[in-house]
């Protein structure tokens, strides 16, 4: 057991097991140089610590980049690019446990896990609920699971970032006060290149799920400015 002090309430917690956003708040404490890179960081773009509002990732497997963006009053910011240390599989959705694909599709953090084996970590919701669906479809029962944003530089079917950019990521999740996180994963920048090679032995539901995260994207419009 690990006892830490958050707001002034000393608590006990397991460091063997995730835990849940909800319950986050109360269980940690935040590294003073790490929340001092991230109000940093957040100020040079006009953004106050903590935030008000809620956070995306965004991330594009051919780029090999993650990107943050804040959720403002008007439109979403773009805050941070950060460097994907490790790949995983190729350019196509996850379908099956141990096929080593990073998943794509629209998702959420919903765990935080500090005694992660790769640092630090954000558990996302895949299977989501497309992804259910198209398995049930097609009969696949075994989708796989524990797929998270995580530091390090290895990736078995993760978004593998680092230890300094989780670090920094972990700390927005843990303090922002819009909710969980989006993740939007893609096999590559829609914004920029609109059509690519098809993927060999593509599912049918490919062009659906590309389409659905190509106008989710298109809320992230790249700035002329960028930081």
């Amino acid at each position: 057991m690990v006892m830490v002090l958050w707001g002034g309430v000393l608590t006990a917690w397991s460091a063997d097991a995730p835990v849940p956003l909800a319950d986050a708040g109360a269980l940690f404490t935040i590294d003073p140089g790490v929340e001092g890179r991230v109000r940093d960081f957040l100020h040079r773009a006009g953004i106050g610590y903590p935030l008000d509002n809620a956070f995306a990732l965004l991330v594009f497997k051919a780029e090999q980049r993650l990107e943050l963006w804040v959720h403002t009053d008007t439109v979403p910011r773009l805050v941070k690019r950060y460097p994907l240390t490790a790949m995983s599989g190729q350019a196509g959705p996850k379908q099956q446990r141990g096929d080593r694909q990073i998943p794509e599709g629209i998702y959420q953090v919903i765990w935080l896990h500090p005694s992660s084996s790769y640092h630090l970590a954000l558990k996302l919701d895949y299977p989501n609920l497309f992804d259910q669906q198209r398995a049930a479809e097609e009969g696949r029962t075994d989708l796989g699971g524990d797929i998270f944003v995580h530091g390090g530089k290895s990736s078995v079917g993760c978004v593998a970032v680092g230890d300094a950019a989780i670090e920094e990521l972990f700390v927005l999740a843990l303090t922002a006060a819009g909710g969980p996180a989006e993740v939007i994963i893609a096999p590559y920048d829609f914004r920029v290149l609109r059509e690519q090679s098809p993927l060999p032995a593509a599912p049918a539901w490919l062009p659906v799920l590309y389409q659905q995260i190509e106008e989710r994207l298109a809320r992230y419009r790249i700035p002329v400015a960028e930081p």
